[in-house]
């Protein structure tokens, strides 16, 4: 393969990698902390920014990973801290103000 293509191949997988990595907003809040807790449980995922959906995405994707981790007996979070990663994820999505 030609050096440029594959540079350039390089430089993407890179920059998905590190897009996927980006900082949490108030990473040292408390719902912050929970959502990553949660979020990243047995190594699935590194949290995901709560730029990347808004709040409508956040609300099923939060039915979903219930769901999911009921079914792999992963621990879950109380309803509280559900309540307060949702508030979270809310307050930072796409289109929040």
């Amino acid at each position: 393969m030609p050096r440029l293509p594959l540079l350039c191949l390089a430089t993407a997988g890179l920059l998905l990698v590190l897009s996927c990595r980006a900082r949490l907003p108030e990473p040292e809040s408390r719902p912050a902390k929970l959502y990553a807790q949660y979020c990243s449980g047995k190594g699935c995922h590194d949290p995901i920014p709560p730029k990347r959906g808004g709040a409508q995405y956040w609300e099923l994707q939060n039915k979903r990973m219930m769901e999911l981790m009921r079914r792999q007996g992963s621990p879950l979070p109380s309803s509280a801290e559900e309540q307060e990663i949702l508030t979270y994820l809310r307050r930072h999505a796409q289109g929040a103000r």
